[in-house]
């Protein structure tokens, strides 16, 4: 059923071509293909070239053409020419009531030998009526390689070539090696200074007592006004926090976990004065019934929450003065 569409088809152009031909010489008269020339006249066998035609028609005109591989097929003259890709109409300019057209075709040929393109079917239709246009056909001539079979000898396939590598191949590959070594070497370096107590250069870390951290965060509260402005909570957990921090730090035991039951258990054998354990009881007492309870002390008990801080501080660390002054 394809076969006796494309065989229709072929005679259906085949027509067309016989009414045409008659016109073409009158069409080339008048001028309107300005040129025709081959990109390469002369190829190799399997080399591809580009027939580029210029056609000049009035700006109102319309022009076809129809596809060059039916032309090829029902040519006659034994040219043994293939299109690669019809014909492309492009417009190059409108001037002065002229319409200047650059029509484009690539073609290719796998049989030596000089061939006089076909004519390709070109009609212009306008307001005075469709008419044919003659085309100067180019001569392609396809060459192929010339093998002097007397001398010729068949040889086998050669190895692979292995050329020395570069520094520039390998310039990359080192600087991306070196870059992880460098970045593994800092990280195990900053680690193990971390849990020596050393910055980066392998300096001691200066770090201040604990009492000086615990006055400096006490004073800091102080100067925050946090209770004269409604956030006795946060005023109270400040101050706690800096109280269990110190704990832990100066007599070895895990406040920052314990409950304010804990720690006072846990302070029971240290030795502390009297005043300023009680002074701890009811500061944590109270400051738990502020974060827990929403109780809310009087002006009295809120100007006292730091001094009794700094009391206790100021009183353990003299303490720990004196203990260190017995030993020695």
């Amino acid at each position: 059923m394809g076969m006796a569409k494309m065989r229709v088809r072929f005679f259906l152009i085949a027509a067309v071509l016989l009414s045409c031909r008659a016109a073409f010489a009158a069409g080339a008269a008048d001028g309107l293909v300005k040129s025709s020339s081959l990109s390469r006249d002369s190829i190799l066998i399997g080399d591809q070239t580009v027939w580029n035609l210029e056609l000049e028609t009035d700006a109102g005109d319309t022009v076809l053409i129809l596809p060059y591989s039916a032309t090829l097929q029902l040519d006659t003259t034994g040219a043994k020419v293939e299109a690669v890709s019809d014909f492309v109409l492009d417009t190059v300019s409108l001037k002065g009531g002229k319409c200047l057209l650059n029509a484009k075709i690539l073609l290719t040929s796998f049989d030596s030998g000089a061939y006089r393109l076909p004519q390709p079917l070109l009609v212009v239709a306008g307001d005075g009526g469709a008419d044919t246009l003659g085309v100067e056909s180019p001569l392609l001539t396809v060459g192929t390689l010339q093998i002097d079979t007397a001398q010729y000898q068949i040889k086998d396939i050669k190895g692979n070539v292995r050329y020395p590598l570069t520094f520039k191949e390998i310039v990359l590959y080192i600087l991306i090696v070196a870059a992880v070594v460098a970045a593994v070497f800092l990280v195990i370096r900053y680690i193990r200074y971390r849990r020596e107590h050393k910055d980066f250069f392998g300096r001691p870390l200066v770090q201040d007592p604990p009492h000086i951290v615990a006055l400096r965060k006490l004073d800091k509260i102080r100067s925050e006004k946090l209770w004269q402005s409604g956030k006795e909570k946060q005023y109270y957990t400040g101050i706690t926090d800096a109280l269990r921090e110190y704990i832990q730090k100066r007599y070895g035991v895990g406040a920052m976990e314990m409950t304010s039951a804990e720690i006072l258990e846990s302070l029971k054998d240290k030795q502390i004065e009297a005043r300023p354990y009680e002074e701890l009881d009811e500061l944590l007492k109270t400051a738990d019934l502020v974060k827990f309870a929403k109780f809310s002390p009087d002006t009295a008990a809120n100007e006292e929450a730091v001094p009794k801080a700094v009391r206790f501080v100021n009183s353990t660390f003299m303490q720990e003065l004196e203990q260190e002054k017995e030993v020695k």
